[in-house]
């Protein structure tokens, strides 16, 4: 069985929104993504994430 996917995301999704638009790195707008996807709840599992970021790909 595997481990349930919990993570604490201190920013507000506005800030996260914010800050995925005014990123210029693509390293950094991939980790914004991911972080506002978890906190707007469209993402619930790694394995969504994983799909995300490979069809993004």
């Amino acid at each position: 069985m595997s481990r349930p996917f919990q993570i604490e995301i201190s920013e507000s999704q506005e800030e996260l929104e914010k800050a995925l638009r005014h990123a210029t790195e693509a390293s950094s707008k991939e980790r914004l993504q991911m972080l506002y996807w978890l906190k707007s709840g469209q993402v619930s599992s790694r394995r969504i994430l994983e799909a995300l970021f490979s069809a993004a790909s």
